[in-house]
């Protein structure tokens, strides 16, 4: 993030790429947060559950590294979750010393709830695009993500 003032109008499409890229992290947070809230649990426990709902069923451990915290806070964090009924502790079938972190379906149908006018929103903006625009789109977007997830790393160590 630059710092910009709101009289300076970018002019390249870069910054106004990046400028977006920002307000739109700040947007997508803030959602997040609000549902968080409605659910009753943590905008990290949140995160998780996206997590599970993407990677399926991991370890701790996995859970620690992807969200940056320590094994405390995600032992603290999965007690919570499954507490309030949006994961299970199972055995890993392939190692029985190994506990893996699974979401429940329910749990997630119900957040997904949250983000149906979102997604549908999005489906019909993305209608607008030609499909080469859209693999445009979504290599941008995966190249973000990637970077971003980099950033993360090196500010971890």
């Amino acid at each position: 993030m630059r710092v910009n003032h709101q009289d300076e109008q970018a002019d390249e499409p870069a910054d106004r790429i990046i400028a977006s890229l920002t307000d739109l992290a700040g947007a997508l947070g803030r959602l997040n947060d609000l549902i968080a809230q409605r659910l009753g649990i943590a905008q990290t426990d949140l995160l998780c559950l996206h997590l599970l709902n993407r990677a399926g069923a991991c370890t701790a451990g996995a859970l620690g590294a992807q969200l940056g915290r320590s094994t405390g806070a995600v032992t603290h964090m999965i007690d919570r979750l499954e507490k309030a009924g949006y994961v299970q502790r199972k055995p890993d079938p392939q190692d029985r010393r190994r506990v893996l972190v699974e979401a429940f379906a329910p749990g997630l149908e119900r957040i997904a709830s949250f983000y149906d006018q979102m997604d549908a929103r999005s489906r019909r903006l993305t209608a607008t695009f030609s499909d080469d625009q859209l693999t445009a789109i979504h290599a941008f977007l995966q190249g973000s993500y990637d970077s971003t997830v980099e950033e993360c790393d090196q500010l971890i160590r």
